[in-house]
């Protein structure tokens, strides 16, 4: 006996094989900065912000912010909406790169506390930005200048060309995969101290009042330090913090490439790798570093993880750590 199909259910059938399901939408789009002073480049899924590069007069560097899901901001922005100080140590501010001592025949800078007018300034003169069906690029041109000019007229130092590629795998976490392109416009020297160059992430305001709740993991694991890790091969670094009542954790992949010896990291939030470099005119440096932000479970000893979830944790980390090196081989 034929069984027929409800005629109801038969147009329900239908229309949704007819229906692709529904994909998310990325822009990205230029903007004056919404949170403070200067302007914003947002990275934004179905309308909402993932990321957004901040920039231009009244801060004093580039740098990168992330958001949470629920469009909360998981990075510190570094100064309140009126552009005052806000937070402990409020220079440091989402995904960002600096030296503390930039030298040259132009004079010495301090190029991670400082920045604008009067001091060395990082100038984004282009911007080459696009939206795919996978994510958001930034591609921001930098000039690093000086506060004098040479006997060509020029005060610029470096020449950089910053990506940021923004994604979403599997809608479960942000990926960022992170390119400095360096080129030296003069012989110039890189350099600082471990807490003061490199490539850092920085997690919001509010984890530095509940540093105590802050925990790091790390590979190579068996490597140890209060703060400084010192090993010849740097892979990963993670760092489990709260905002409100959620729970996150970001984790900073490193290139076999970059010459990274040193790892940074403060219980307050603030953690990256340092590395410090001569160039002389007409050298390039190329660093390229991935960043994945996620959402997580509540530490089972919070704000502990327990020795399971830290076993978890280590092994996601290492696993996309090991698609890093396969995207980038």
């Amino acid at each position: 006996m034929k069984i027929q199909t409800p005629i109801y259910l038969t147009v329900a059938l239908a229309f949704l094989t007819a229906t692709p399901l529904a994909k998310a939408e990325w822009n990205v789009v230029e903007k004056a900065n919404p949170l403070g002073p200067g302007s914003a480049v947002d990275v934004l899924q179905n309308g909402k912000p993932v990321a957004r590069l901040v920039h231009g007069e009244g801060q004093i560097k580039p740098f990168l912010h992330v958001f949470g899901s629920g469009g909360e901001l998981v990075t510190n922005p570094g100064l309140d909406k009126a552009g005052k100080g806000a937070g402990l140590f409020n220079h440091h501010r989402g995904i960002f790169i600096g030296w503390n001592k930039v030298s040259s025949e132009l004079g010495n800078y301090d190029m991670w506390h400082r920045g604008g007018p009067g001091q060395g300034r990082y100038d984004i003169v282009k911007f080459e930005n696009s939206a795919h069906k996978n994510g958001g690029n930034i591609v921001a041109h930098i000039k690093w200048r000086a506060t004098k000019k040479d006997d060509s007229g020029s005060d610029v130092i470096i020449t950089e060309r910053r990506i940021f590629k923004v994604s979403r795998p599997g809608d479960k976490y942000t990926q960022i995969d992170v390119s400095f392109e360096l080129k030296a416009e003069r012989d110039v020297s890189l350099g600082g101290d471990l807490q003061h160059a490199g490539v850092h992430f920085r997690a919001h305001t509010e984890v530095a009042k509940r540093n105590k709740e802050t925990s790091y993991l790390w590979e190579p694991s068996e490597a140890k330090g209060g703060g400084r890790v010192i090993h010849d091969k740097h892979q990963w670094a993670r760092l489990l913090f709260p905002i409100g009542k959620r729970w996150y954790t970001a984790q900073e992949m490193n290139s076999p490439k970059n010459g990274v010896k040193e790892l940074s990291w403060r219980d307050y939030g603030r953690f990256g790798y340092f590395l410090a470099k001569s160039l002389k005119k007409g050298d390039s440096l190329n660093l390229r570093f991935r960043f994945a932000i996620e959402e997580t479970d509540e530490p089972a000893n919070a704000p502990k993880q327990s020795e399971v979830q830290i076993k978890q944790s280590h092994k996601k980390c290492s696993q996309r750590y090991a698609a890093f090196l396969k995207s980038i081989d």
